[in-house]
């Protein structure tokens, strides 16, 4: 079963409607081109397609022998009334439905089927790859076993009594595995559809009273920027910002890591034990310095001999196992991502004193400068703590004797971008 939707609640009863009956959902990078797309459906052999109204345009792009495979579209949301929307050519209109009809031909009761553990349950595509997408296929263990790993206090601590609104789309990676986090715990989640403009999320969280969200960086950075003028996986969230929410709004970061082929979440940086020291030392928030999960294993290795685990502080190539990470991609053959058992994350990582695990950068990004190692993410960190910048991206450029020297990209405070010149840093 694909879904090409938005984060809503009928795309929450999908997620669970497909668990309970154990049949295998494939969630639809709707940020893909037609061509990944194509890949994707063809590849996750997707038989019946739950898309909402304002997708189907994105749909129809799909090559159109793909879009004959699917035997069922039903077509979800507010327009998603016949006559509301029109059904392009490419999408054969006798198997169209709309959500309501598909919902009014459920039947009273349902015996829930008996399956193993290790059933398939979830397919999702890598899209910071080379070639085609690649599918890491979950099992209803690996999700279980997340999902309770998850919720732990020193994890995001979730409770059934709180709120939450994951910015994640339901697309990406399973929303980090939120929606079964609250389906489990009984926590009330806030679906914020497709809408995304600073001023409605904010408003959002007055209204609901939001105790726990989880988005990338660049969403709290629009939210930051909107309240500066009203009154976080993926990427590492810079110091300064974490900062100014904590010192601004009493706002604490839970920066985490975690990969599609990894499920999700599997680092937290931000434990109690670990911020209860930082707060002593008065010290300021730290940046990934994560501690794993319970059941998720990490080693530090020479990237030119994966077998060799380097000691502490010192980085090196990050490999990860647990019950939840994958040993392989689905129907692709792909084994120099692996070693021995282990997935090469492509991150550069140490091992601090105190076993967090302090992530430093991706293995592509890492300047190499007269035979030093410089990592992208420290020089980031510190250009975006002057009070001139907003954002800072720093990445390497050829040089005729280091090799390679940095160069940054950087977006000013200023309404004009000329006075960061004048008053800060040389662009």
């Amino acid at each position: 079963v694909g879904s090409l939707m938005w984060n809503t609640a009928w795309h929450t009863q999908l997620y669970h409607a497909t668990a309970c009956l154990g049949v295998v959902l494939h969630t639809a990078n709707l940020r893909l081109g037609p061509k990944d797309l194509t890949y994707c459906i063809r590849h996750a052999q997707d038989q019946i397609m739950f898309v909402d109204a304002d997708l189907v345009k994105l749909l129809a792009a799909v090559e159109a022998p793909i879009l004959s495979d699917i035997q069922l579209f039903v077509i979800a949301g507010e327009d998603a009334v016949p006559g509301k929307f029109k059904i392009p050519q490419q999408i054969p209109s006798e198997r169209v439905q709309d959500l309501a009809a598909f919902v009014s031909t459920s039947v009273a009761s349902f015996e829930w089927p008996d399956f193993k553990e290790t059933t398939l349950h979830a397919i999702c595509y890598t899209s910071g790859t080379t070639g085609n997408p690649k599918a890491a296929a979950y099992s209803h263990r690996s999700t279980y076993l997340h999902t309770i790993a998850a919720v732990g206090a020193d994890a995001l601590g979730l409770k059934g009594s709180h709120v939450v609104l994951p910015f994640v789309p339901m697309f990406h990676v399973l929303s980090w595995g939120v929606p079964f986090m609250a389906l489990m715990l009984g926590t009330r989640m806030i679906m914020n559809n497709r809408f995304m403009d600073p001023a409605s999320l904010l408003q959002c969280f007055v209204d609901w009273e939001v105790q726990l969200s989880t988005g990338v960086p660049v969403v709290w950075q629009g939210l930051k920027a909107a309240i500066e003028k009203v009154g976080v996986e993926q990427a590492c969230a810079p110091v300064s910002l974490m900062n100014w929410y904590k010192e601004q709004l009493g706002i604490t970061f839970l920066q985490g890591w975690g990969m599609t082929v990894a499920k999700y979440q599997d680092l937290t940086a931000s434990p109690a034990t670990l911020l209860s020291n930082v707060a002593k030392a008065g010290l300021p928030m730290p940046g990934l310095n994560a501690i794993p999960f319970e059941g998720f294993e990490i080693r530090v290795v020479n990237p030119e001999n994966l077998d060799e685990e380097l000691p502490r502080n010192q980085p090196g190539e990050l490999l990860c196992r647990g019950p939840w990470v994958i040993g392989e991609y689905f129907h692709e053959d792909a084994a120099d991502k692996f070693h021995k058992g282990w997935l090469i994350t492509g991150d550069v990582a140490k091992v601090d004193h105190d076993g967090a695990v302090v992530l430093t950068d991706r293995s592509k990004d890492v300047i190499k400068s007269g035979g030093e190692w410089i990592s992208s993410i420290d020089m980031e960190n510190h250009i975006a703590a002057l009070p001139e910048v907003a954002q800072a991206a720093v990445v390497a450029a050829y040089h005729p004797r280091w090799e390679e020297r940095l160069d940054r990209l950087l977006q000013s405070q200023y309404a004009e971008a000329q006075n960061l010149t004048k008053k800060g840093p040389k662009p």
